[in-house]
């Protein structure tokens, strides 16, 4: 964790000897990360230009371990190598996380996933080719998390070397956490923080109360369906109607969000599924894993967890139905 102690230290020095001209307000700070954008309002005296370089700077460190679109990423020399490869506190916590909320959600999350992934053309080497479903039993021998291990020496081992890892349905939440971490060692107490739709807020907003978020509506794509107070907690939403691919030929549309124990490309009743949670990490990775989950098998886990709250909005004849955790209520006020 060198780097991120790096990036606090400096930022922390900035914080004292920032020009005493500057008043604290409420600034915003927008940029483009992780193949989507990200948006930062932060009650701060410190300069939008100087928030921004230490944004991006936690952005570049996070794709350096796990984005699968570098060649060079971690990630991408533990995907393409035969043999164990070290990886980093970054990798590490991702995986551990990745692990237990694999194993909770009955294999639901699993980021071995990522090869059928790539066999929809969804992945970093997305192709204009026929999609081929008859290749789905042969894919099934090297899915599986179970199939994945971390030594004590922190190498990442593989049963079968043609495995492939993606973590792109936690990494955003993580990359939030980082964030959200780096403001609140410098004292900073009001803020949300945005990246590709997972949130995290602490404080106020400028009207001196909680931050006021919206869900997306999944079938009128330009409104949104509620309207939530999001009291320093994460929410992460995910849903089928955000990215999926055409099959050149019959048409077919395949969703982004692959059933990991079957392979399967899934359109179902679950329009979208919102996560709360502490940490954006969790309520990253719980978003997708529910998306593919029979919704009273959903339900009936997460009223089992503490901590975590889920909303999904499911459709019968083109209307939404919602399915809501029992603490949901309680933690959106």
């Amino acid at each position: 964790m060198l780097f991120i102690k790096q990036i606090i230290l400096f930022f922390s020095l900035f914080f004292i000897i920032s020009c005493d001209n500057n008043t604290y307000e409420y600034k915003r700070v927008r940029g483009n990360a992780l193949g989507t954008t990200y948006s930062v309002i932060i009650e701060t005296e410190i300069k939008e230009s100087l928030i921004r370089k230490k944004i991006d700077s936690i952005f570049e460190v996070v794709n350096s371990s796990m984005s699968t679109y570098i060649d060079n990423s971690i990630i991408s020399k533990v995907n393409i190598s035969d043999k164990p490869i070290i990886v980093d506190q970054h990798f590490i916590k991702v995986f551990n996380t990745s692990k237990e909320i694999w194993s909770l959600s009955k294999g639901y999350f699993d980021p071995t996933a990522g090869s059928y992934v790539n066999l929809y053309g969804l992945g970093p080497d997305t192709k204009t080719e026929l999609i081929d479903k008859s290749k789905i039993d042969s894919v099934k021998k090297i899915v599986g998390f179970e199939k994945v291990f971390l030594s004590n020496d922190n190498k990442i081992i593989k049963k079968n070397k043609n495995i492939f890892i993606d973590f792109n349905a936690i990494a955003k939440g993580y990359s939030v956490d980082l964030i959200n971490d780096l403001f609140i060692k410098n004292n900073i107490k009001n803020f949300l923080i945005e990246v590709g739709g997972e949130i995290i807020t602490k404080g106020n907003a400028e009207n001196k109360r909680g931050w006021k978020v919206a869900i997306q509506n999944p079938i009128e794509i330009n409104s949104y369906y509620t309207e939530i107070t999001l009291m320093n907690k994460s929410l992460a939403t995910s849903g089928n109607y955000r990215k999926f691919r055409i099959d050149p030929n019959n048409g077919e549309r395949y969703a982004h969000i692959i059933n990991p124990l079957t392979g399967q490309s899934l359109f179902n009743n679950i329009l979208s599924a919102s996560v709360i949670s502490d940490n954006c990490i969790n309520s990253d990775a719980w978003a997708t894993a529910l998306m593919v989950m029979n919704p009273d098998i959903a339900q009936e886990i997460i009223d089992k967890i503490d901590g975590i709250e889920m909303l999904l909005l499911t459709s019968k004849n083109d209307q939404i139905f919602p399915i809501k955790s029992k603490g949901w209520d309680s933690n959106t006020k």
